[in-house]
């Protein structure tokens, strides 16, 4: 009878080790695939992010404007001179505006400069900052 429970349990033991590799591969394919998922992106590859930056800086130049005009009407309103701060405002907004573009355009230069000097470039060899290539549309 020992004899008999001996070969039991050896024969339970192999459908364990097995079940645990199989599962152990199941954890792994399912760690790499989330950490895949969750890697953050690297910064200056995507396709989009000419574009990204190009909204960037129309959000800039239209938060400025907007910023300076509710000023302009803010002192308008408490002083009493209708278009008079309005319009001075609105082009001191607009200079802001212009201003900060300009600087997010010097730093877009600045980190495609020391990205090229180091070789990031993104997956179609261009450093992110160019106009996505056409794809048939």
């Amino acid at each position: 009878m020992t004899g008999t429970s001996d070969d039991d349990a050896s024969e339970t033991r192999e459908p364990v080790r097995s079940d645990l590799a199989d599962i152990d591969a199941r954890l792994q394919a399912i760690r790499s695939r989330r950490e895949a998922e969750t890697r953050p992106r690297r910064a200056g590859g995507g396709k989009w992010q000419g574009a990204e930056f190009a909204w960037r800086m129309v959000i800039d130049l239209v938060a400025g404007v907007g910023v300076g005009g509710a000023i302009g009407w803010g002192l308008d309103t408490l002083v009493g001179t209708k278009p008079l701060f309005l319009l001075v405002f609105i082009l001191l907004g607009f200079g802001a505006g212009v201003r900060v573009m300009l600087q997010s355009a010097k730093d877009l230069q600045r980190r495609n400069k020391a990205g090229a000097s180091s070789g990031a470039a993104g997956p179609n060899g261009n450093d992110g900052a160019q106009a996505p290539e056409d794809e048939g549309r």
